[in-house]
């Protein structure tokens, strides 16, 4: 073996693996600091990019679980106000039931017509007033439906749904109850007398029947919102776990491979030592054997 002054292999080797160990302590550190796998792209390329695409997934999840449940509250909110409304339609029949009977006072009749009349006022100011966020819901400007965004993609087919038949214009005139297609326009026409209030029945009736309709039509959406919520806290469990996978340190693995490299930076680093001073020693031995 050739001793020489100029190059110290050995302890370029022991430089090189010093600073190999450094790298992957300060890797190591970095990971139990952060707690993630993948600081920077350079950590997992690919890694990287299919954490990115997983995290754009949990995120639009995460909002459209949001929507569903904004959706949810909307049509808690509609269909709280159809109940009103049914009641108030509900009671205005058996007033109407009452009105058929022929033994009422003029008095008692009055008392009823005008019972009737607040009731239809009522009916039509939670009409106009029913209202979610600032949007109205039962005065027909929502009457083609509302379109709920339920997943985290493009595709209207499997990433939306549309509210139909619960958000339409549900006053007198539009329910059929006055006006509309009933037979009376007012309160008086239909309590002018005994016989034209029992043929009020059967339209107060259809009327309820319609409102009861629109609340059902609510339920059942709301017991699909209902799924689609369960669908997405799942989705979004699993993408979290795939997610973790990629990007989480192991922080045992890390721990171990931490103090692995603290070793090896202690032994390189006394090697290094032990490195240049034997070619020098050996080197000047031989030059102190010429004299």
């Amino acid at each position: 073996m050739s001793i020489v002054i100029n190059t110290n292999m050995p302890a370029i080797r022991a430089q090189n693996a010093l600073t190999r160990a450094s790298w992957s302590l300060n890797t190591s550190l970095q990971r139990l600091s952060t707690g993630s796998r993948i600081n920077s792209a350079k950590d997992d390329p690919a890694g990287s990019y299919y954490a990115a695409g997983l995290d754009s997934q949990i995120r639009g999840s995460k909002i459209a679980y949001q929507n569903v449940s904004l959706a949810n509250n909307m049509l808690q909110t509609a269909s709280g106000d159809l109940d009103s409304i049914n009641d108030q339609v509900e009671r205005i029949k058996d007033l109407a039931t009452q009105y058929a009977n022929e033994t009422l006072t003029t008095e008692e009749k009055t008392a009823i017509t005008n019972e009737v009349q607040q009731r239809v006022d009522e009916i039509n100011r939670i009409a106009k007033e029913s209202k979610f966020n600032k949007l109205n819901l039962l005065d027909g400007t929502k009457s083609g439906g509302v379109r709920i965004q339920i997943g985290a993609n493009a595709d209207p087919s499997t990433n939306s749904l549309r509210i139909e038949g619960v958000f339409e214009k549900s006053d007198t005139e539009s329910i059929n109850l006055f006006g509309g297609t009933s037979k009376f326009a007012t309160v008086s026409a239909a309590f002018a007398t005994a016989s034209t209030a029992a043929e009020f029945i059967d339209i107060a009736q259809a009327s309820a029947d319609l409102i009861t309709e629109r609340i059902t039509t609510a339920g059942i959406y709301q017991s699909r919102l209902e799924s689609i919520s369960n669908a997405l806290m799942t989705q979004n469990e699993n993408l979290n776990s795939a997610y973790s996978t990629v990007m989480d340190a192991d922080i045992a693995a890390e721990t171990s491979n931490f103090i692995k490299n603290q070793l090896l930076m202690q032994t390189a680093s006394s090697m290094l030592t032990q490195a240049n001073q034997m070619e020098g020693v050996l080197a000047l031995k031989l030059v102190n054997a010429l004299g």
